[in-house]
């Protein structure tokens, strides 16, 4: 992991602990549970099915923080910053080039994050909140809790990525596969400064008692999201 990588898993830790006895709360701050190959395994333990369960739990946690971020924008978000990113997103997904595509969601999704982290931390979301049925709530809560799910696992393998890329990098069956596992490693972080910049704000509004309580522990199951 390089040093930008390192100090986006830095930043995300350390915004979502901003009101730290929160953030424990919510298991931000211990998390303990394992991922086979991951965190205190011995590099000469590590073993394909270690690198395929990295590979889907990133999978799962970016689907997971993808999907949740769409409906908290929906839900929170100006009506006019939603209408532009759509077009945004709908003329990325047009684009022939791979790189030049992926580099343009990687943007769209930073800018969403952006304008949901103003929405979050902005006077009007009290208001939004109160103004919603029981059922928009409750869709609403199902999105906070999923996409603080997928934040608790992408924490969990960016502490593990270290001693996983390690132990591929010391092994010869293994190696043709860590460039790979390197990308997922990097995608993880980089992950990180979007998450972080959502995270806090849902953080307070649990704590506040204004939405449902958000997963303790990585292992938890995603809850439905579904549209408002």
């Amino acid at each position: 992991m390089n040093k930008n990588s390192a100090f986006r898993v830095a930043l995300l830790i350390g915004t979502l602990a901003v009101n730290a006895p929160q953030a424990m709360a919510f298991g931000i701050g211990n998390l303990t549970a394992a991922i086979p190959g991951v965190g205190g395994s011995s590099t000469s333990t590590v073993s394909g099915g270690d690198i395929d369960a990295f590979i889907k739990t990133a999978q799962d946690a970016d689907l997971m923080i993808g999907t949740a971020t769409a409906h908290i924008f929906k839900a929170v978000g100006n009506s006019e910053d939603i209408a532009a990113l759509e077009a945004r997103e709908a003329a990325a997904n047009t684009i022939a080039d791979p790189a030049e595509k992926s580099a343009a969601i990687d943007r769209i999704r930073t800018d969403k994050a952006t304008a949901v982290q103003k929405a979050l931390s902005s006077k009007d979301v009290q208001d939004k909140l109160q103004s919603m049925n029981k059922a928009q709530l409750n869709a609403f809560g199902n999105a906070a809790f999923t996409f603080m799910l997928g934040v608790l696992k992408d924490k969990q393998l960016a502490d593990g990525s270290r001693a996983l890329v390690s132990g591929v990098a010391t092994n010869p069956v293994l190696l043709p596969r860590l460039a790979a596992l390197k990308d997922v490693a990097s995608s993880v972080s980089a992950q990180a400064s979007n998450t972080a910049k959502i995270g806090e704000g849902l953080v307070k509004l649990a704590s506040a008692g204004k939405i449902a309580a958000l997963p303790t522990s990585a292992s938890e199951q995603p809850k439905e999201v579904k549209d408002m």
